[in-house]
């Protein structure tokens, strides 16, 4: 028996459909919902009675007892602040009983006023010029100055010196004079 191409795709179709009705049968046949149902379904509560926790917590509360702060409830006032507790005075700090390191020396000072300074010949060391109340006195590096004070350097802008007798250095810088 020949089979026409409308018979062949005829029972195709029929087998389909009766494939499709496997399916729904397995997925919807036996308690009418699906796994992947998203049709409302009738809520069921689970049927879990335990008031043990309720009652647990009302008889914490019942067996509290109220103890008073020492501040009244009827007053809006802040309660008053606690006692100051007396802090003993801390111990004096270790006091040294031996012999006493001197503080070191001062910084020596020249009271004479530095204006100025030069060469001469152009080649040759530099000089400063140091003015004592009306004196004037030119002196140069290694000079001493006032019995104890040695110039060690004649800068651009400063005067190094150091005292012979503690060997305190200290400098001073030019002081320009006044505009006339």
């Amino acid at each position: 028996m020949a089979q026409t191409k409308q018979q062949k795709e005829l029972i195709a179709l029929v087998a389909l459909l009766v494939v499709a009705g496997l399916v729904w049968f397995g997925f919807f046949g036996k308690n009418g919902t699906g796994i992947a149902s998203s049709f409302p379904q009738r809520y069921v509560p689970i049927n879990v009675e335990d008031y043990g926790k309720p009652f647990r917590d009302l008889e914490n509360t019942r067996a509290t007892e109220y103890k008073s702060s020492g501040r009244s409830i009827f007053v809006a006032a802040p309660p008053p602040p606690p006692p100051q507790q007396v802090v003993a005075a801390p111990p004096p700090p270790y006091e040294n009983y031996g012999p006493h390191v001197p503080p070191p020396p001062p910084r020596p000072e020249l009271e004479m006023k530095f204006f100025g300074l030069g060469t001469f010949p152009p080649t040759g060391p530099r000089r400063a010029f140091l003015q004592d109340g009306e004196d004037v006195r030119i002196v140069g590096e290694g000079d001493t100055v006032r019995n104890h004070i040695r110039i060690t350097h004649i800068g651009n802008d400063r005067i190094e010196y150091e005292d012979i007798n503690t060997g305190v250095k200290n400098s001073t810088i030019l002081e320009m004079p006044p505009p006339a």
